[in-house]
């Protein structure tokens, strides 16, 4: 007899015994099934990806560069040496992509003007801040899924 979950569906699907196995051995406690539905969820996540050309650019030369650091230097959390490397190859790609102009804080004429937080003149540091400090608190708020 089938038991029944609140909320989920159950489905069957064909698989390789090959990656059946690993899908087991990877999903530990929860099995291949709870593996399959982490990968799923993690495909869904993907599409929200950023739009922009350029955004998915800095994101692959900071995923590159960090995979790279590691790889020669150890994780760029853990070891001073590949934590430099990374922030220095990023200074340096971010230098290549900067935009003709001095950095004045101008709105976003997509954007109604009423609905900005930063007072004119707010340095790009205290935004940077700020963005940062809402990063912390979106993942608190999401449970650290982000």
């Amino acid at each position: 007899m089938k038991r029944k979950v609140e909320g989920m569906v159950q489905t069957t699907i064909w698989l390789p015994q090959q990656m059946h196995q690993r899908l087991k051995e990877i999903g530990g406690a929860g099995g291949a099934s709870e593996e399959i539905r982490r990968r799923l969820e993690a495909s869904f996540e993907a599409e929200k990806a950023p739009k922009n050309p350029k955004n998915m650019q800095l994101l692959e030369a900071i995923a590159f560069v960090a995979e790279k650091a590691e790889w020669d230097f150890g994780n760029w959390s853990q070891d001073p040496f590949a934590f430099e490397t990374l922030k220095t190859a990023l200074d340096l790609w971010l230098t290549t992509q900067r935009p003709k102009g001095d950095p004045v804080m101008k709105p976003n004429p997509n954007r109604e003007p009423s609905v900005s937080f930063f007072a004119p003149g707010t340095s790009a540091e205290n935004i940077a801040r700020f963005y940062l400090s809402n990063l912390a608190w979106v993942k608190r708020e999401e449970g650290g899924k982000r």
